[in-house]
């Protein structure tokens, strides 16, 4: 139990410091030797820095090795609030079962008209069962408009996505376009152009030119709270 709180501290400080060193896991894992999936990794806490990556990224992020590995935090007794960066632990999301991993909620899109790019920003994070994403970078979006309602898609639901530019025409894609704004619809491309599909019958499919769309991720699991 102890060591899964160490584990989603020491995730946040090494994301949270890499941002504000303004660097992609992409730079952060040239710098350490490591690939952008194994930065991603450390960073959802899936897995931990060794202790050669651990003096790798202090060096990098110019921090106390002793700091990014959350030495402080295992001397805090269990009654005290984290401050600072730890603070971006949900404390629900402290402990939780083995089979189940926490994701960051990035924000809205929009299942009608795109909408600006959801923000890679996070300190609200949800849990999933680990054998739904296996492994891979994924995240939360909330659902805004009606344009998705034939596959029960609704306003206000949450859609867990796996970050993937891989995709076939039967699934259901969050969508860049432009590289500034993101929609939730199914895409199939032919030549030049991409076609993105409401299952709305009463919307109908947008056209683009297929290098102005970019599939940011695939749905693979839709959550709903009931209102009363």
């Amino acid at each position: 139990m102890e060591q899964s709180r160490q584990d989603m501290v020491v995730a946040n400080r090494i994301r949270a410091t890499r941002k504000r060193r303004n660097l992609t896991q992409k730079e952060l894992g040239d710098m350490v030797n490591v690939s952008p999936q194994v930065v991603s990794n450390w960073e959802r806490a899936y897995t931990r820095p060794s202790a050669e990556d651990f003096i790798n990224l202090a060096t990098a992020l110019n921090e106390d090795v002793s700091w990014l590995m959350a030495q402080d935090y295992v001397e805090r007794k269990e009654s005290r609030r984290p401050r600072g960066i730890d603070a971006l632990i949900p404390q629900n999301l402290i402990t939780f079962p083995k089979n189940m991993i926490p994701i960051p909620v990035l924000g809205s899109i929009r299942a009608g008209d795109p909408i600006e790019m959801v923000s890679e920003s996070s300190t609200e994070y949800e849990l999933v069962d680990r054998d739904l994403i296996h492994n891979r970078d994924s995240f939360i979006l909330r659902v805004q408009g009606d344009s998705m309602i034939g596959d029960h898609i609704y306003d206000g639901d949450r859609v867990v996505v796996i970050a993937t530019p891989d995709f076939s025409p039967s699934d259901i894609c969050v969508v860049a376009i432009n590289g500034h704004e993101a929609t939730l619809k199914r895409v199939k491309c032919q030549g030049e152009v991409c076609i993105l599909s409401p299952s709305n019958p009463e919307m109908e499919p947008m056209v683009y030119p297929a290098d102005e769309i970019h599939v940011l991720g695939v749905v693979v699991e839709v959550r709903r709270r009931l209102k009363r």
